[in-house]
């Protein structure tokens, strides 16, 4: 489905950070965040996606059932919930919101809020199917996220911080880096990816408060064979493995993760398109990408990414939503790229005009042009007899739009 009935999806960005609605409500339905599988928990800004995909494929290739918890969804809302490695069906979605919701509405009312609300049904329904381990991704932050309700973890995860949701987070990344570190658990391990100095002091001092083993991504990195583009992908890896050697539950062998990692698959991070609608529409001389990057630090992995991409012409198809840093985005690219296609992301009240993009990639002295759509901004951008590399990137909300329309 593309979104729940409940709660009132039409406030799905709505945000009221803080947990007594979620434990009144999971407390009605009898604590089903009790009842669940041993979990990783993962938390920051950057990253989390591809490391819980590494440790699902892991975990996997082990011969374990993998519940998974992430956001946001690209296409169908049932890809946050992922039961015993396949995505929730209506059906049981239905159910478990049908049951929260009564719980909810019990008087006293408990004011929900969709994320919260989201995050309670996911808790229901993780314990209510059989798994060998959970693998959950906050929504924002940490100390106050909805996923934060756990009393004890195998371990928790923290990939790199950097800048993103400020107004909720804090200013500056001191601030930011204390909230995510609220997931962590006394005495629990805890895994980092890379991190700036600042931020790397924070957690360490966390860590030593709660009697944490602080472990680093670095102490496993290798060349390892990863099907995600990237160079950042390898710290991601790293981090994964990192969390899996960790953890005391399970016994993983070194040929597990070598023959798990091969097969992460994990989409819009640096995703080369290979067939649809708009691979259709390009002739053999270029190459056509999907990044859902939205932010300084996902602008750095683009940017490195399209450096490494030697003799050959690159075109940018972009969009970005009102509250993102559209021109410290586009500033980090600026040289990285021919031509930029702005666009508007479709059905979307709060993506930027592109007009205004237009503007901004003026400023920054950046050739650009206007184009009303993904379709047409691809059509736009063919005719070149050049070796061409097409990227559309700045919103995983644009990422979901090309992927659905790429049939």
């Amino acid at each position: 489905m593309k979104l729940p009935f409940w709660p009132n999806p039409l406030g799905y960005r709505d945000i009221d950070l803080g947990l007594s609605r979620v434990f009144q409500l999971l407390e009605r339905l009898e604590n089903p965040h009790l009842k669940i599988p041993p979990t990783i928990h993962i938390a920051g800004t950057n990253g989390k996606g591809s490391t819980l995909s590494f440790l699902k494929a892991i975990f996997e290739e082990s011969n374990l059932k993998v519940h998974t918890y992430t956001s946001p969804h690209l296409v169908n809302f049932n890809e946050r919930i992922v039961l015993a490695g396949v995505e929730i069906s209506d059906d049981f979605l239905n159910k478990i919101l049908r049951q929260c919701q009564a719980a909810a509405e019990q008087k006293p009312e408990i004011k929900i809020t969709y994320f919260e609300g989201i995050t309670v049904a996911a808790f229901l329904a993780f314990s209510q199917i059989k798994a060998d381990i959970l693998l959950l991704e906050t929504g924002m932050g940490g100390r106050l996220d909805a996923t934060n309700v756990l009393p004890q973890v195998l371990c928790s995860i923290i990939t790199p911080i950097s800048f993103d949701h400020q107004e909720f987070l804090g200013e500056n990344l001191e601030k930011i880096a204390a909230e995510k570190c609220g997931i962590i658990k006394k005495n629990c391990p805890v895994i980092i990816g890379k991190q700036q100095d600042s931020v790397l002091k924070i957690i360490a001092q966390k860590t030593q408060e709660l009697n944490c083993n602080l472990i680093s991504y670095k102490s496993e990195i290798a060349n390892y064979d990863l099907p995600l583009e990237g160079s950042h992908q390898l710290e991601n890896a790293a981090t994964a493995i990192a969390a899996i050697k960790s953890q005391k539950q399970f016994l993983i062998s070194e040929n597990q993760i070598i023959s798990g990692l091969k097969k992460t698959f994990w989409q819009a991070r640096l995703q080369k398109i290979n067939s649809g609608k708009f691979f259709n529409l390009l002739p053999k001389n270029y190459e056509l990408y999907l990044d859902g990057s939205h932010n300084i630090a996902g602008a750095q992995t683009v940017a490195e990414f399209l450096k490494s991409k030697k003799n050959c012409q690159k075109i940018m198809i972009f969009s970005m939503l009102k509250d993102k840093d559209c021109r410290g985005f586009l500033d980090i690219l600026k040289d990285e790229i021919d031509e930029l296609i702005a666009i508007e992301i479709a059905n979307e009240s709060k993506s930027r005009k592109s007009d205004e993009i237009n503007k901004i990639a003026a400023e920054l002295q950046i050739n650009s042009r206007i184009s009303k759509d993904i379709f047409s901004a691809i059509k736009l951008a063919n005719g070149s007899e050049k070796q061409t590399l097409i990227i559309v990137c700045g919103s995983l909300y644009l990422a979901g739009n090309f992927l659905e329309e790429n049939y």
